[in-house]
């Protein structure tokens, strides 16, 4: 049942900073190299990809209770360089939203905007996502227990111990 969103569909401007780092970025990414990074949408190369990353903070205040608050953020923190802060300290595994789109035609994303985007400047000022657990827990046991506790890259199918699910 934890929910939490990751930045703010009403900011308008690059100095949304919560914690430490960003809560997403913007790339070109050519090749699978980073090229150019930043909060707004970039004018990337035809063939590249503009590529959007959220990262979910990762420190939670623990509790059943709290597995939500009023403005779905303030029961969650971004680490800090030292691990979670003494008002979060649970660690949790960081969730990230990775998103790409193709560029077909020069000059293509100097026309785009996200559909939070309600303001003039830069567009992607307000990139933000909502997050949800949704993972029947007798599952997510079976991945913390094979996958995350044991480091193993399960990747996105496998149980790690033999089976898959889609």
């Amino acid at each position: 049942g934890l929910r939490m969103i990751a930045g703010d569909p009403r900011n308008t401007s690059s100095n949304y900073v919560p914690g430490s780092r960003s809560a997403w970025r913007f790339t070109c990414l050519n090749n699978n190299t980073d090229a150019t990074t930043g909060l707004s949408i970039p004018n990337c190369s035809v063939g590249d990809d503009v590529r959007l990353e959220i990262f979910f903070p990762q420190c939670w205040v623990g509790g059943e209770e709290n597995v939500d608050s009023p403005d779905h953020t303030s029961h969650m923190a971004y680490a800090n360089g030292r691990g979670c802060p003494a008002s979060h300290p649970v660690p949790l595994m960081e969730i990230t939203f990775n998103i790409h789109y193709r560029i077909t035609e020069p000059n293509q994303a100097t026309h785009w905007r996200l559909s939070s985007d309600n303001y003039s400047g830069p567009a992607g000022y307000s990139a933000h996502g909502d997050w949800w657990n949704g993972w029947d827990e007798t599952v997510m046991n079976i991945i913390v227990s094979n996958c995350i506790n044991r480091g193993l890259d399960c990747k996105s199918h496998l149980l790690g111990d033999g089976r898959e699910i889609y």
